[in-house]
Protein backbone atom coordinates (compact mmCIF):
# COMPACT_ATOMS: atom_id res chain seq x y z
CA UNK A 1 0.00 0.00 0.00
CA UNK A 2 2.87 2.40 0.69
CA UNK A 3 4.22 1.72 -2.81
CA UNK A 4 1.02 2.81 -4.59
CA UNK A 5 1.29 6.32 -6.08
CA UNK A 6 -2.46 6.97 -5.72
CA UNK A 7 -2.25 6.29 -1.96
CA UNK A 8 0.70 8.66 -1.54
CA UNK A 9 -1.08 11.41 -3.45
CA UNK A 10 -4.28 10.89 -1.44
CA UNK A 11 -2.55 11.05 1.95
CA UNK A 12 -0.49 14.12 0.99
CA UNK A 13 -3.55 15.89 -0.40
CA UNK A 14 -5.56 15.18 2.76
CA UNK A 15 -2.71 16.53 4.90
CA UNK A 16 -2.45 19.73 2.86
CA UNK A 17 -6.22 20.29 2.95
CA UNK A 18 -6.30 19.69 6.72
CA UNK A 19 -3.38 22.07 7.16
CA UNK A 20 -5.39 24.80 5.43
CA UNK A 21 -8.71 24.10 7.17
CA UNK A 22 -7.68 23.34 10.78
CA UNK A 23 -6.48 26.83 11.82
CA UNK A 24 -9.81 28.30 10.71
CA UNK A 25 -11.89 25.76 12.66
CA UNK A 26 -9.99 25.71 15.95
CA UNK A 27 -7.74 28.00 17.93
CA UNK A 28 -5.22 25.21 18.52
CA UNK A 29 -2.36 25.15 16.06
CA UNK A 30 -0.85 21.94 17.43
CA UNK A 31 -2.07 19.58 14.72
CA UNK A 32 -1.51 22.19 12.01
CA UNK A 33 2.04 22.67 13.30
CA UNK A 34 2.66 18.93 13.18
CA UNK A 35 1.37 18.78 9.60
CA UNK A 36 3.60 21.75 8.75
CA UNK A 37 6.65 19.92 10.10
CA UNK A 38 5.67 16.64 8.40
CA UNK A 39 4.80 18.20 5.02
CA UNK A 40 8.32 18.10 3.49
CA UNK A 41 8.56 14.40 4.33
CA UNK A 42 5.09 13.72 2.95
CA UNK A 43 5.86 15.53 -0.29
CA UNK A 44 9.23 13.78 -0.58
CA UNK A 45 7.55 10.41 -0.03
CA UNK A 46 4.91 11.24 -2.62
CA UNK A 47 7.47 12.30 -5.23
CA UNK A 48 9.65 9.25 -4.59
CA UNK A 49 6.67 6.89 -4.82
CA UNK A 50 5.45 8.41 -8.07
CA UNK A 51 8.88 8.37 -9.69
CA UNK A 52 9.79 4.89 -8.47
CA UNK A 53 6.52 2.97 -8.78
CA UNK A 54 4.35 5.07 -11.10
CA UNK A 55 3.39 3.77 -14.53
CA UNK A 56 3.12 5.91 -17.66
CA UNK A 57 0.19 4.89 -19.85
CA UNK A 58 0.52 7.53 -22.55
CA UNK A 59 1.79 7.38 -26.10
CA UNK A 60 5.56 7.00 -26.50
CA UNK A 61 7.62 9.38 -28.66
CA UNK A 62 8.86 8.42 -32.10
CA UNK A 63 12.54 7.58 -32.64
CA UNK A 64 13.56 11.07 -33.83
CA UNK A 65 11.12 13.07 -31.69
CA UNK A 66 12.66 15.03 -28.83
CA UNK A 67 9.38 16.22 -27.32
CA UNK A 68 5.68 15.95 -28.02
CA UNK A 69 2.16 16.77 -27.00
CA UNK A 70 -0.63 14.23 -26.65
CA UNK A 71 -3.38 16.62 -27.67
CA UNK A 72 -1.81 17.88 -30.94
CA UNK A 73 -0.17 16.27 -33.93
CA UNK A 74 3.42 17.24 -34.73
CA UNK A 75 2.33 18.84 -38.05
CA UNK A 76 -0.23 21.09 -36.34
CA UNK A 77 2.29 22.82 -34.10
CA UNK A 78 4.08 24.81 -36.80
CA UNK A 79 7.12 26.97 -36.21
CA UNK A 80 7.27 29.32 -33.23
Amino acid sequence: MLKKPAFAVLITTIAVVLYNILPQLTDSFTLAGFIFIASPFLIGWMVYTILRFGKYNGKELNDKAEWGYQDKQHDELGMF
